[in-house]
């Protein structure tokens, strides 16, 4: 018989739940990231750090005939985290989100964040946030569908990849979701801009074109000036610099490449706030 979500509970981690059942799930779940060479702690962590990692927060299980076929972990703040989403006083946290390979694809995995972010509403946190390889383009389309967009990267002390942090706001507003939806906009096209940019040369790229700031150097510059050394300053500090727009912020061009696209994905986490 097919396996089906109407026989499959979600309820808190109860101390009958073998840690080591909850520690092969893990390993089998994040198996393809391991076969990618991803040093992924899951994928080969031991039974007490499973144990230490639950007990962080609520740690709930997704049960069928009395065997786990799924998990999540959702804690509060770490106020030692790299990530600063991971430190922020309104932020819940999910980890050890996994379900098993056989049972996928069967909406369980939608049921055990859903039961995660009530936990987050319940204690009154205002968003929740999850991190994923950024090569894991599988469970990061599962989060998208959940309702949660990307807001920045992270490089966690000892693994060999990046991960994107992905957050959802649990107090919806019309409004914040269609700034998100202009931030995100703004952050795909400077990242399309700037790669339309790298196919020049450097004499193309800094000579006089006919453009209001002259060169795309120059206009590169006023985008940076504008959007980032101004706006954003006056939007997320209070303040209101005097800057020259034509004022060359940034001579190196590939440190304005970066500080652009650095820009753009700051507005994210900012507009989260509001």
């Amino acid at each position: 018989m097919s396996p089906n979500r109407s026989n499959v509970e979600i309820r808190p981690l109860a101390a009958r739940d073998s840690i080591e059942a909850l520690t092969t799930l893990l390993h089998v779940s994040y198996a393809p990231l391991a076969a990618l060479g991803m040093n992924y702690p899951a994928a080969t962590q031991l039974p007490e750090v499973t144990a230490r990692r639950a007990a962080e927060g609520q740690c709930f299980v997704a049960v069928r005939a009395g065997d786990l076929v799924g998990t999540v972990t959702v804690a509060g703040p770490q106020g030692d985290s790299v990530a600063p989403w991971f430190r922020d006083a309104d932020t819940a946290h999910l980890h050890q989100f996994a379900v098993s390979p056989t049972f996928q694809g069967r909406g369980i995995g939608h049921r055990l964040v859903a039961a995660g972010e009530q936990w987050a509403v319940e204690r009154r946190y205002r968003r929740t946030a999850i991190d994923t390889p950024i090569g894991a383009e599988r469970l990061r389309t599962l989060y998208r569908g959940m309702g949660y967009g990307d807001v920045g990267e992270v490089q966690w002390p000892g693994e060999n990849y990046r991960s994107i942090v992905m957050c959802k706001m649990l107090d919806e507003s019309p409004l914040r979701a269609h700034l998100l939806t202009m931030a995100r906009y703004n952050l795909w096209a400077t990242t399309r801009l700037l790669d339309a940019v790298d196919a020049l040369s450097d004499a193309e790229y800094r000579a006089p074109a006919g453009l209001f700031f002259g060169s795309i150097h120059g206009t590169l510059n006023h985008l940076l000036v504008g959007e980032h050394l101004l706006w954003r300053r006056r939007f997320a500090e209070g303040e209101s610099p005097v800057v020259a727009l034509d004022h060359e912020a940034e001579p190196d061009r590939a440190r304005l490449r970066q500080r652009l696209l650095e820009g753009a994905a700051e507005w994210l986490p900012l507009m989260q706030t509001w």
